[in-house]
């Protein structure tokens, strides 16, 4: 029943998409023409009837309308980019191909324009609106979480994220788990009979969040929550390996399933490799007013050099010098073992918050991240990456676990999802876990999400 009306609703939210593309193309036409022709001649009438094809079904295709819980705005965005550059693309070549003349270039340029901003706006009023009622307790949906440490990160989102919907009815899990989020919801321990209990609840979800998955556990829940409808969610780092890094190699007719350690799409690796550099160079040559600026300020503020230049270990263990703006006194490396007992960071990085090291301009360039700036420099040499795992010191490489190393098999950047997702407040091993999940998750789509919240992390300040 649930699907079928998540399917209906897909169906008129795909209906809303078409008619938004509809207004669009007669806003540019006003905009290019000066006048309104929905009917005033054929060619106008053909492309009507191919925007309303083409839009619903490209609607479709990229899911436009699934209503995800917990779907980010900058997900939201790529969707709707993808959607006009696509359609607008198809109608130019349906435009060449049906020979309907009174269409030009520029005329199909503001209508991908117009499209984008009025499908977003529209999403994001809609999705708004479902995150607020969800806020507020509306629309929630009561789920069991079945866990060991591994759910750790997952549980902190949900219940920080209000506005998903979820409701932690229960906790089946470690004691560890129960010690930070015991006063979330009831703790129950491993050998509880969630048969009974899925039937005395109002359960509408059972999430199994292991590392070390049980086969004959899985295939036990996922018999009582089919018997019970309740829908069963599973989450495991090995999906993200099937799902973009495998594929079928024959040794002469034997065919094997091979799992690559980093990303495949050839041709999203060279549009990946593209945008680095479009956009290094565009950084470099518009914000080099910019740069002049900061220079000066931290030449005034404090004696020393104006960048930072620091060993770092990039691909696959190559070594290279990473830049920065100088953000700290002279003799900040001297000073760092006086510190060390200080630190308020696990494993081998060091980090704390009131680093008497950093100057006073040092302190605004961290917190709006414009320290980071001269690394588009390293990404124009081919260094680096303008988003990856950020490139870690010799000297904490040498003190990884041997897992931990999976994190060099992908060129590093200058952003990532552990600078947007807390940064300093994120244990060490979580951080490295982030990474892997990077590596093994990458996609262009996830690089355009990671890209925006960063904007939004400076914007924010949230750096230091």
């Amino acid at each position: 029943m649930l699907r079928e009306k998540a399917k209906v609703v897909n169906r008129l939210l795909a209906i809303v998409d078409v008619i938004i593309a509809l207004v669009s193309f007669n806003i540019a036409v006003l905009i290019e023409k000066g006048y309104l022709m929905p009917f005033q001649n054929k060619d106008s009438i053909i492309l009507h009837f191919v925007i309303v094809a083409l839009w619903y079904i490209l609607a479709r295709t990229f899911r436009l309308n699934q209503l995800y819980r917990s779907r980010p705005y900058s997900a939201v965005l790529f969707a709707c980019l993808s959607l006009a550059t696509s359609g607008t693309a198809f109608l130019a070549m349906s435009v060449w191909a049906l020979n309907l003349h009174s269409i030009g270039l520029r005329l199909l340029l503001y209508f991908g324009a117009i499209d984008l901003a009025l499908t977003f706006l529209v999403k994001v009023f809609n999705y708004s609106f479902l995150k607020r009622a969800r806020a507020k307790g509306h629309n929630t949906s009561n789920v069991v979480v079945i866990g060991d440490n591994s759910a750790r990160s997952f549980l902190r989102q949900m219940v920080k994220m209000k506005e998903w919907g979820y409701r932690v009815t229960a906790i089946i899990g470690t004691e560890e788990l129960e010690q930070e989020f015991g006063s979330v919801a009831p703790f129950l321990t491993n050998d509880t009979d969630v048969e009974g209990l899925l039937r005395e609840k109002t359960i509408d979800e059972l999430i199994y969040c292991k590392e070390g998955a049980d086969q004959k556990e899985i295939e036990r829940l996922l018999s009582i929550t089919s018997e019970l409808g309740v829908v069963f969610r599973m989450y495991s780092s090995f999906f993200n390996m099937l799902t973009n890094k495998t594929h079928l190699h024959y040794f002469g007719t034997t065919p094997l399933l091979t799992i690559s350690n980093t990303p495949l799409n050839y041709l999203e690796l060279r549009m990946k490799e593209l945008f680095d550099f479009l956009f290094s160079v565009f950084v470099v040559v518009v914000f080099s007013p910019l740069f002049i600026f900061l220079a000066l300020a931290i030449k005034v503020d404090s004696k020393g050099p104006v960048f930072f230049s620091q060993k770092r270990v990039g691909l696959r263990g190559r070594k290279f010098n990473v830049y920065k703006f100088r953000t700290m006194v002279s003799n900040a490396e001297e000073l760092k073992m006086k510190l060390m007992e200080q630190n308020e960071m696990d494993g081998p990085v060091f980090k704390i918050s009131k680093d008497p090291r950093i100057t006073r301009v040092g302190h605004f360039l961290r917190k709006t991240s414009l320290d980071e700036l001269p690394q588009f420099f390293n990404v124009l040499t081919g260094d680096m990456s303008v988003v990856g795992p950020r490139p870690p010191l010799p000297d904490e490489v040498r003190q990884y676990e041997s897992w931990q190393l999976r994190r060099l098999s992908m060129k590093p950047g200058i952003t990532c999802i552990w600078q947007v997702s807390g940064r300093n407040n994120i244990p060490f091993d979580e951080w490295m876990k982030m990474d892997l999940q990077y590596i093994d998750s990458w996609s262009l789509k996830l690089d355009f999400v990671i890209f925006l919240k960063t904007i939004r992390t400076m914007v924010r300040g949230d750096g230091r």
